[in-house]
């Protein structure tokens, strides 16, 4: 006989005693009155310390035997109806709040004849990692993964129906399912009743929570966690499937979506943890935010964002969400009644599923929707308008100058897109921008990591001093390392430039490794270029960046994988976003006037006045810092002081179209074409001059192809775009590819220039942190809400992923979350 079968013996047979007891107890507390009667009729005058603590201890042992003796009442007849079943689950078990055995079923399932070997083989594994089991709740899984019923929901009527069946169930078969009688011979059971009315179904001291079977969340987590923890049942998950499209065909997204945490891995953006709320969640569900009960959100949670993961094409709905959720017994009518709706609405009010380039409409302010304005047509200002249209709010846009598209805009003139500004993804898994292009269907390429470097003698460093190259790419990698460092042991090391800390900390390595002489003056050209690089990626000079917090946005999770280029053109991302907004153009905002109470003025630059319940501010931080007379009254100090304290990073780019492929002297050797190669500047002051060329050739719309090279200015070199004319600009572009390539035949065909830095409405390229600057603090102030009426999106906005486009995207889906999450709480109390 086994351990549990002995264990499962000796309680019924305790129970059998315990019932036995309180009849004579019953008898004995019978003379104990009679006793007492006799006692008053003594009428002794007073009653010692003694007898009075007798008499309490009395009242106690009679209130514990009444609590004992209700605590095995079970009002519920036996749901399971094996063999030798009494009816009356009295004296039985109970599974749930709603669902009860009798004893004799509970034995039968695990020890009986017919079920005794394959208990024994569920056993096996149901463990899951188990070690020390506690065995009637071990029982009691069993029972609830082999022997409850179904309880499947019409797709007409909407009743259930209890199905009674060992076999286990698929998505399809919940899905299809229809009263098999007929809707109107269809009753359902009593007990469901009480299940569609109790909201609190789960927060009992019976049973155990119920695991989830064939769940689609399986094949994502079971490499890396004990499945039990997650909410699944290990022992049936051999049908999990992914039965509803929504009409858009299924695609393969695992090379570019990751949204579980993996443990002992980095943490990258855009993941939850499937065995822990996070802190918004706990927040928006307080009942479930501690262990037992946090099991049932997350097995609801985990289902829906592992349904998004596997097909993020179409709006995951309500009733795509019920039949993935497959449970024995009332837990799946409490999942479906109480759990989907808002956990599934919660998750899509913050943007973490159901958002991006494709169409529908939730109502969950149930019509009371505020009047919102967003000022800025750039990506945020997109995301904004178009997240609030999904939540159903429509928007209007105020956009100030005669295109949409902000900082993402497209040159065609030279035969292919090219982008003035943004066509980078940064990290191509989890980012929005990398699901927006799949599903629009935009191309993107991703990019190597081959960059061979060329000096302006023609000499390729990459190919002739390997070595040299690789030494000055990992010094300029532990230079930058060792100031991280320094900054994270000692937190009150005072901030200096990072100019001036990564020539202390290079040359202290240097001399520290004994290995001083290999800085000669190539080395010190290659050290240069990465410098150079470093602008680029900052938008300014290093004589401006702060070593302390340069690279603050380093401390959060960043997107994982490869940067990518969209070859199609950033700029059809917003061409699409923008389908069915409100716009308006040549509209610039004069003032935001929020002096009112409740509602906010927009006064635009032609005298027009509209008032709005929210404002959402989405102009670069550029025209912020040029504008502080936009808002009346001024906005608060410490929010102004942010605006301050902000750098804003600017870079100019130039692409020159040529006859011919001159640079594929450079190609690597395997035959992969060079898709970027850096020029090794000469001296310090050329590195922010054409640090690297992209090529970005391709077939114009006739099909020839086109052979074209961009670059960038930064720093001390960015204004020549101003003081210069564009062909002036390019003769330097071209003269410079001819010292790089002294044997090519180098015939410029056309040129475009970029000129954000004049723009009276952009002025910008990307945020960076300055000396003296606090960073993600910073970054942080600048997206609070002022007055619960004017809101802020854009790349300056967000501390973790500042610069790119992902940033402003998801900046955008963060204020109209916190516009309806506001806004819905305010309906909740009406």
């Amino acid at each position: 006989m086994s351990k549990i079968e002995e264990i499962e013996k000796t309680q019924l047979k305790v129970k059998i005693e315990i019932e036995e007891e309180i009849e004579e107890e019953e008898e004995i507390e019978g003379e104990e009155e009679e006793d007492e009667e006799e006692s008053e009729e003594e009428e002794e005058p007073k009653m010692s310390r003694v007898k009075r603590a007798c008499a309490m201890a009395t009242e106690a042992l009679k209130e514990a035997k009444k609590q004992r003796r209700s605590t095995w009442k079970i009002e519920e007849n036996c749901v399971l109806a094996l063999k030798n079943c009494r009816i009356s689950a009295n004296f039985g078990q109970r599974l749930s709040k709603t669902e009860a055995c009798c004893a004799p079923c509970f034995s039968t399932t695990f020890r009986g004849k017919d079920y005794e070997q394959e208990f024994i083989n569920w056993k096996l594994a149901a463990k899951d990692g188990q070690m020390h089991i506690k065995s009637d709740q071990f029982a009691k899984r069993y029972v609830n993964s082999r022997f409850l019923p179904f309880y499947k929901k019409c797709t007409l009527c909407e009743k259930y129906t209890q199905i009674s069946t060992r076999d286990p169930q698929t998505a399809r078969q919940f899905a299809d399912f229809q009263c098999p009688n007929g809707c109107q011979h269809s009753e359902e059971p009593e007990d469901v009743e009480r299940v569609r009315r109790d909201s609190g179904w789960c927060f009992n001291e019976f049973g155990h929570p119920p695991l989830l079977q064939n769940n689609i969340s399986y094949d994502l987590l079971v490499d890396h966690y004990v499945t039990r923890t997650t909410g699944m049942d290990a022992t049936c998950q051999e049908g999990a499937e992914l039965i509803e499209n929504g009409g858009v065909a299924f695609r393969d997204t695992r090379k570019i979506m990751h949204m579980f945490y993996v443990p002992f891995t980095d943490v990258i953006a855009n993941i939850v943890h499937p065995e822990f709320m996070e802190t918004d969640e706990k927040f928006a569900f307080p009942k479930f935010a501690d262990d037992p009960f946090s099991i049932y959100y997350l097995q609801v949670r985990n289902t829906i964002i592992a349904m998004w993961l596997k097909h993020p094409f179409a709006e995951i709905t309500q009733k795509m969400v019920e039949s993935q959720i497959i449970v024995r017994g009332h837990a799946r009518i409490f999942f479906i009644e109480h759990l989907i709706r808002p956990i599934l609405e919660f998750l899509t009010i913050k943007g973490i599923i159901n958002y991006g380039a494709f169409d529908f409409r939730i109502d969950p302010l149930m019509g009371k929707v505020p009047k919102i304005a967003i000022i800025g047509s750039g990506i945020s200002g997109m995301s904004t308008a178009r997240h609030l249209q999904h939540l159903g709010i429509n928007s209007v846009i105020f956009e100030a100058k005669d295109r949409y598209g902000g900082r993402m805009n497209d040159d065609r003139t030279l035969g292919v897109s090219v982008g003035k500004g943004a066509q980078i993804i940064v990290g191509n898994i989890n980012n929005p921008i990398t699901l927006l292009c799949e599903q629009i269907g935009l191309k993107y390429r991703n990019s190597n990591f081959f960059c061979p470097l060329i000096d302006e003698t023609g000499q390729c460093l990459t190919f002739e001093k390997r070595e040299l190259d690789d030494q000055v790419d990992l010094h300029y990698n532990n230079v930058l390392d060792a100031i991280r460092n320094k900054y994270q042991s000692d937190r009150n090391f005072p901030d200096c430039t990072l100019e001036e800390m990564f020539s202390k900390m290079s040359s202290g390595l240097l001399s520290a490794a004994e290995l001083d002489h290999l800085y000669t003056r190539d080395f010190e050209k290659l050290l240069d270029f990465h410098l150079g690089n470093l602008e680029f990626s900052c938008g300014t000079a290093v004589e401006n960046l702060s070593a302390k917090e340069y690279d603050h946005n380093e401390k959060f999770g960043n997107f994982a994988g490869e940067h990518a280029v969209v070859t199609d053109g950033a700029q059809r991302i917003v061409d699409f976003l923008q389908r069915g907004l409100e716009i308006r153009l040549n509209s610039p905002v004069k003032c935001i006037d929020w002096r009112g109470e409740r509602k906010v003025r927009i006064q635009l630059e032609n005298g027009v006045e509209e008032e709005f319940d929210r404002v959402v501010v989405t102009t670069s931080l550029a025209v912020l810092k040029k504008n502080p007379q936009m808002f009346n009254p001024p906005l608060p100090a410490e929010k102004r002081k942010a605006i301050d304290s902000l750098g804003a990073g600017l870079i100019e780019k130039m692409a020159v179209k040529f006859d011919r492929r001159f640079w594929s002297t450079v190609d690597a050797a395997d035959g992969k074409l060079t898709e970027y190669f850096g020029k090794v500047p000469d001296s310090k002051s050329d590195r922010s001059l054409f640090n690297i060329f992209y090529d970005f050739s391709g077939k114009d719309p006739s099909g020839q192809e086109v052979y074209v090279l961009m670059s960038y200015v930064t720093a001390e070199h960015v204004n020549i775009v101003n003081e210069l004319s564009d062909e002036q600009i390019a003769e330097k572009f071209v003269e410079t590819l001819r010292k790089m390539f002294p044997k090519a035949e180098i015939h410029p065909l056309g040129q475009m220039c970029s000129h954000w830095g004049a723009d009276p409405y952009i002025g910008m390229s990307y945020t960076f942190v300055p000396f003296g600057s606090d960073g993600d603090a910073t970054y942080n102030r600048l997206k609070e809400t002022v007055d619960d009426r004017i809101h802020f999106a854009g790349e300056h906005t967000i501390a973790a992923e500042p610069q790119t486009m992902a940033g402003a995207y998801l900046s955008g889906l963060r204020e109209a979350s916190k516009i309806v999450m506001s806004a819905k709480r305010n309906v909740m109390i009406e």
